[in-house]
């Protein structure tokens, strides 16, 4: 029994001193940053900064300033686009008076100079905001010969080259410059009549030495459509060989008068032409009246000429054939004695100009008369025509180069052209 109590007390003591080392290990681990899955809250090592109050009042205002920035920023943004606009605004307001102005300006203009019959007038386009296109007529020609398209006429309405005088206080053009086109106006009766006076010329005949000055009377229909030009020349004294002088008469030399019929298309013309007078007191005389009706079918216009007295030979029908494109493709004539019936039929080249006339007499095909265009900037001649004439075996013989003045020939045997020589 004494043995056994003594053997336990040691390990009693033992127990009691392990124990003791584990507490000990504990204590010197406590406050330490442990893992402590049953604990609810731990300190963070990491502490935040504190601010100030001069800090958040500095970082406040900055926060406020940049949001005033972006504010303004965008107002100016908003202002700029509103002024970009209405500029933009004012000036295609600008450009489509300025539009309005001019179309019948050179209307007036093409109708009082162009001997042939202009058909129909296209409205002014504008490219873009602030550009004026070309202005553009469709001609029925009488005699078309020329390279390009002669039955176009056109206008160029803006570059370095134009010019439009503006008054003020009316509101109004009244000159314009630009290629193919001098002329100053004045406007009397609130517009319906057109005074139109072009630049004046030297005249020097056996009749004596004058300076001339070209002055139009335009007036217009209730619908602003032309109804008569009247065309007068007042001549002056000639001064220093090419200066105006003192004025001496004026010459009636045109009246031109017009008729519309539905959808304002020209259905009547006539041209009323005085004789050429050099002395203020000769006579005004009429030297002839030329009568011209409209019809259409489609692409074809018929044009009836009439003189004033008749004249057989020259009285008769022509007929204009076009495309889709206002292109003409052709123009015959019969004259009312029949002794004339001709026909000429254009050919295009790939760029849209005459490639070649091609003339018929009672469809047998008489000549042609071809085009060869340089675009080379270098070229002598922008354009040479050449005229073959047609043998009654429908076989050309002979060429002629109407621009250099040579020709050449064709063995009839053979049927190989000869070199080109001069004539």
């Amino acid at each position: 029994m004494k043995a056994c109590f003594i053997f336990v007390i040691p390990l009693m003591g033992a127990f009691i001193f392990c124990a003791g080392i584990y507490a000990q290990q504990t204590d010197t681990l406590k406050g330490k940053n442990l893992y402590r899955p049953l604990m609810q809250k731990t300190e963070d090592t990491l502490s935040l900064p504190q601010h100030s109050v001069e800090e958040a009042l500095i970082k406040r205002d900055s926060m406020e300033a940049r949001r005033e920035f972006i504010r303004d920023s965008l107002l100016a943004r908003e202002q700029h686009v509103k002024d970009s606009l209405f500029r933009k605004k004012r000036m295609l307001d600008s450009v489509n008076i300025l539009k309005n102005q001019l179309q019948p300006l050179l209307e007036a203009y093409f109708a009082s100079l162009k001997e042939d019959i202009v058909i129909r007038y296209y409205p002014i386009p504008v490219q873009g905001d602030t550009v004026l296109g070309e202005f553009s007529f469709l001609l029925l020609p009488f005699g078309v010969m020329d390279p390009y398209t002669p039955w176009k006429g056109k206008a160029v309405l803006s570059g370095k080259q134009v010019r439009y005088t503006y008054d003020q206080s009316r509101q109004r053009i009244i000159g314009i410059q630009c290629p193919g086109v001098k002329a100053s106006f004045a406007y009397v009766d609130r517009g319906s009549v057109l005074i139109m006076e072009q630049p004046g010329m030297v005249q020097n005949n056996t009749y004596g030495h004058f300076y001339k000055k070209p002055v139009d009377s335009v007036y217009f229909d209730q619908n602003r459509k032309i109804s008569r030009i009247k065309k007068y020349m007042l001549f002056y004294t000639l001064v220093n060989g090419n200066h105006c002088g003192q004025f001496l008469f004026t010459n009636r030399t045109q009246v031109k008068q017009y008729e519309y019929g539905q959808g304002g298309a020209l259905v009547h013309y006539q041209i009323t032409r005085y004789c050429d007078r050099w002395k203020i007191y000769e006579q005004n005389k009429v030297c002839s009246i030329l009568n011209f009706t409209f019809t259409r079918q489609g692409n074809t216009y018929m044009v009836d000429r009439r003189n004033n007295p008749a004249n057989n030979y020259s009285d008769g029908t022509y007929t204009f054939v076009t495309n889709e494109k206002d292109n003409l493709s052709s123009v015959a004539f019969q004259n009312q004695a029949k002794t004339e019936n001709w026909k000429r039929e254009i050919e295009l080249n790939k760029d849209g100009n005459v490639n070649c006339y091609i003339d018929k007499a009672n469809e047998v095909v008489k000549q042609s008369l071809c085009m060869i265009y340089h675009i080379e900037a270098n070229a002598r001649y922008p354009v040479e025509t050449i005229t073959t004439t047609f043998e009654k075996d429908g076989i050309s013989y002979f060429q002629r180069n109407n621009t250099t003045g040579q020709i050449r020939t064709r063995d009839k045997m053979t049927l190989e052209w000869s070199p080109w020589k001069a004539e």
